[in-house]
């Protein structure tokens, strides 16, 4: 069989759902005398988790290569083997990246596969920051897959590296094509769902559990593959995102199929024990949690697996009131964490060290610490962390500040309260005296409620609030009296936030124009300030703004 036609037959085996026989399809292949199909007999060991059995396949395939695509291509499963294999031989990395840069023709089938493999390999080997590289030194594998089976999973792992990194936004845009490629009730369309519950999850989205509930249905209950593995597990890393424990717990211990979560990767093992630890530790199971620190520490020396491991005891010290400990171990974790790009891992770290830190009195450190997570994680869409850390401040009596432009959803009812005066035309002394608080308090206040509609002024805000929802319109204000047509404009521009000389520029008049309208309707309206035209006019405006100024 030709060899491409041989790789296309054993990875649709491998989408389908039948790996048991690609795996022989490939070792039927081996034994005419094709070493490259050592290789993808590796594969499918790897697919169904028996990973000694995927380091040996590929160790035969390098030995019998005489070619670079058949040694690029069992080096790249001898990595992918390794991430599952405690006991392999550590491979020759870079020689693979010397294979894959000097490739003879990176965007043809063959070639995306084997980046597709090498990808693989270091992201489930948790260097995120390499996936991304080798991802990305050429054509999408997808792409050249097109139309066949696998290639939905080559999508997802593209998805798996933004989404692992921290980079949310990037993720939900890789999402498009994933979901574009794949069949609808095919096999793999659960483990696509799984990505997209992934992502939302650290998008903020606390009602993926739902969702995740209804994919988890869809796959068997005793996995088969990496497919039914990797759609569990990702589930239960979406769960661990909105912080619910249990059911990541339960799905975790779903995906290992045993005690020893054997059958897979020995990230995947290591997070998995962290969330088990976790979920012990919230019941203040001391029991369990030794349990799950004793199968963690086998995995304590691999490089891998080390930072997350480091990042549990850190838990665990954290729990028990042992905060110094708990520093000194969050803050080697993040440091591994970073230096593989495993932005997901570091910012849990962080956060984490900031409970330690405030555990230890040093509550500036820990505010500035997470300050400075979330302003990262706001660019980047990984909202989930600002929930989390959110949650760590106001434990201690501080607060974030707003997202800016999220609108009423991120204020507190205190900031509700506060804008809801703004609208209604209080200045800041009245509002501290309506709500029994100091004038500074309401001026904190306002700068939150500012930031959080993206204006710099109550003009500004009336106009971010002025179409909203019926219970959070502009309060009512007095009656207008009629405008002629030029002061209506001017005056539906003016509540809209512009300022005299971008009216003037755009209705074609002098500034002194502007001034002259602007004063006639302050005027007939009884108005005393700019503020309270916007406010009569979006009060008693049936329209949208007038425009705003580009």
């Amino acid at each position: 069989m030709d060899r491409e036609a041989l790789l296309a037959e054993v990875l649709g085996h491998l989408a389908e759902g039948t790996a048991e026989v690609g795996c022989a399809v490939a070792a039927a292949a081996a034994r005419a005398g094709d070493p490259a199909a050592y290789g993808l007999a590796g594969l499918a060991g790897f697919w169904l988790g028996d990973f000694a059995e995927a380091t040996a396949q590929a160790a035969a395939g390098l030995a019998a290569a005489d070619d670079d695509r058949t040694r690029a291509w069992c080096l790249a499963v001898a990595v992918l083997a390794a991430a599952g294999d405690l006991d392999a031989p550590p491979p020759d990395r870079a020689l693979l990246d010397r294979l894959l840069a000097d490739a003879d023709e990176p965007g043809s089938r063959w070639w995306s596969a084997v980046r597709y493999v090498a990808a693989e390999a270091a992201l489930v080997s948790a260097r995120i920051g390499e996936a991304a590289a080798i991802d990305d030194a050429g054509p999408p594998a997808g792409a050249a897959w097109a139309g066949h089976p696998f290639a939905p999973l080559m999508w997802v792992c593209q998805a798996r590296i933004a989404a692992f990194s921290g980079r949310i936004e990037r993720a939900q845009e890789v999402l498009g094509a994933v979901r574009a490629s794949v069949v609808p009730g095919s096999r793999v369309a659960p483990v696509v769902e799984a990505v997209a519950v992934l992502v939302q999850g650290n998008a903020g989205d606390a009602e993926v559990g739902l969702v995740a509930e209804q994919i988890a249905r869809n796959v068997p209950p005793a996995p088969r593959d990496f497919i039914d593995r990797g759609a569990l597990l990702l589930l239960a890393y979406g769960a661990i995102a909105v912080y619910d424990v249990a059911a990541a717990s339960a799905l975790v211990f779903r995906a290992g199929a045993d005690e020893a979560l054997s059958r897979c990767t020995l990230i995947d093992r290591a997070l998995s024990f962290e969330t088990l630890l976790h979920a012990a530790l919230l019941a203040d199971d001391q029991d369990a949690a030794g349990v799950w620190l004793t199968a963690l520490s086998a995995l304590a020396a691999h490089p891998v697996t080390a930072p997350s491991v480091l990042r549990a005891r850190g838990r665990a010290a954290l729990m028990t009131g042992d905060a110094a400990t708990a520093i000194d171990l969050l803050t080697r974790s993040i440091e591994g964490c970073l230096a593989d790009d495993r932005g997901v891992e570091a910012a849990e770290g962080q956060i984490l060290l900031a409970r330690a830190r405030i555990q230890e009195h040093d509550l500036g450190a820990a505010s500035r610490t997470l300050r400075e997570l979330v302003a990262d994680s706001d660019r980047s869409g990984h909202a989930a962390v600002r929930r989390a850390a959110g949650a760590v401040l106001a434990a201690s009596g501080r607060r974030l500040p707003p997202v800016a432009g999220a609108g009423w959803d991120v204020l507190s009812e205190r900031e509700a309260e506060v804008a809801r005066a703004i609208l209604a035309g209080l200045e800041v002394d009245e509002i501290a005296a309506r709500l029994f608080l100091s004038p500074s308090t309401v001026r904190a206040h306002v700068s939150r409620v500012l930031c959080a509609f993206g204006v710099a002024t109550r003009v500004g805000l009336l106009a971010a609030v002025g179409g909203a929802a019926p219970d959070r319109t502009v309060p009512g204000a007095p009656a207008a009296a009629p405008l002629s047509p030029r002061q209506a404009e001017v005056a539906g521009h003016v509540a809209a936030g512009w300022t005299n000389q971008q009216i003037a520029e755009v209705l074609g008049i002098s500034v002194k124009g502007v001034e002259k309208h602007v004063g006639d309707v302050l005027l007939r309206w009884g108005a005393g300030s700019r503020f309270e035209i916007a406010r009569i006019w979006w009060a008693g405006s049936a329209l949208g703004p007038a425009g705003s100024a580009s």
